[in-house]
């Protein structure tokens, strides 16, 4: 079970067609049955993202092309803040449909998390 990151998305010189086409697959993929299955497809594309990222430089540019919002040189690691933002954006997401479902929801905080793991 995993997600190619490396070879799947914009940040790896994809196009957006080559992306839209790879969506039914990945969100095949993603459809798990456990939560020790989901902590595995996290720890896969975890893996992924650093194997993909040890080679690059944080500086080193890419050009991604949007049909609609046209091209953008930008940094890697402009690109990987922009995929913490967007997590950051879905956890707001799915608290806030958590509490209007009823559920106390949780914290979504890197450090809680940080505290979490490490002790």
């Amino acid at each position: 079970m995993s997600l190619i990151i490396s070879g799947s998305g914009a940040i790896s010189g994809k196009s957006f067609a080559e992306i839209c086409r790879s969506i039914d697959q990945w969100t095949d993929e993603a459809k798990v049955g456990s939560i020790e299955d989901m902590e595995e497809l996290f720890a896969n594309l975890a893996q992924e993202y650093r194997l993909f990222l040890q080679d690059k430089q944080g500086e080193e540019q890419i050009t991604v092309e949007h049909p609609e919002f046209g091209t953008l040189t930008a940094s890697y690691s402009d690109l990987i803040q922009h995929v913490v933002n967007h997590g950051t954006y879905h956890r707001g997401n799915i608290t806030a449909m958590l509490r209007q479902l009823g559920y106390e929801g949780a914290s979504t905080d890197y450090i809680f998390y940080l505290y979490e793991t490490t002790q």
